[in-house]
């Protein structure tokens, strides 16, 4: 209908009809609420109903979310969703885990090598050593893409790196590693979060730094964590 609320918006996220495979954004819910208002809402409530029935359980909730209205950090962590195989997605994952920590969602993290597409050794080893940093790392694709998991053949092959001696194998590895080697101080600094510690774990640099304009600059290159 050309009178729907679709045709008026001044911005419409990821360019796509926000009908599709949706609930239409003018149905109305109780109270005269739009489903454009309500949409990212639904998921947050649904997260908040979960987080309360583990909290009276006495069992401690890990809920990972994407679809999200403000206040949802208070309940649960996100991934940044569906993503692409690309070393400019690669990037954004950073800011946006950042971005996330500045709103109040400390575990946040992407989909390592890339959700959609077929993704390279390079990148995909790249993603393994950036992805180590994130508070939540997983590696993990779309169905009839390439396989990516470490043990793939495909990484196997030398890297050119310190004189041929390493593969990507040997990259995404030591990154697991790293990660493992790492944990018990992310646990207690997402501890101490939970508590309310005021404060973000995956930060810029200009949060410490806020008067150093050199900490303005690649954000996407530079983070603090804890």
């Amino acid at each position: 209908m050309a009178d729907s609320q679709k045709y008026k918006l001044r911005y419409v996220p990821t360019g796509r009809d926000l009908n599709a495979k949706s609930l239409d954004i003018d149905a109305r819910h109780d109270g005269g609420i739009t489903e454009l208002d309500a949409h990212s809402l639904f998921g947050t409530m649904e997260v908040e109903a979960a987080h309360e029935w583990f909290k009276k359980e006495n069992k401690r909730t890990a809920i990972i979310e994407r679809s999200a209205f403000a206040g949802m950090g208070k309940f649960g962590s996100r991934w940044l969703g569906d993503n692409f195989s690309t070393k400019e997605m690669m990037g954004y994952s950073v800011t946006g885990i950042m971005m996330h920590n500045i709103i109040g969602i400390p575990l946040a993290g992407s989909d390592i090598c890339g959700f959609l597409g077929d993704t390279t050794p390079e990148l995909c080893a790249r993603w393994h050593t950036v992805g180590a940093f994130y508070p939540f790392s997983r590696n993990h694709n779309a169905i009839n893409q390439v396989f990516q998991e470490p043990w793939e053949p495909q990484f196997n092959n030398k890297t050119g790196f310190y004189e041929n001696q390493i593969t990507y194998t040997d990259i995404m590895v030591a990154a697991v590693k790293n990660k493992y080697s790492m944990i018990k101080y992310y646990y207690t600094q997402m501890s101490l979060l939970s508590q309310g510690q005021h404060g973000a774990f995956y930060k810029p640099l200009f949060f410490e730094f806020p008067n150093d304009p050199i900490a303005y600059r690649d954000p996407e290159l530079n983070i603090m964590l804890g």
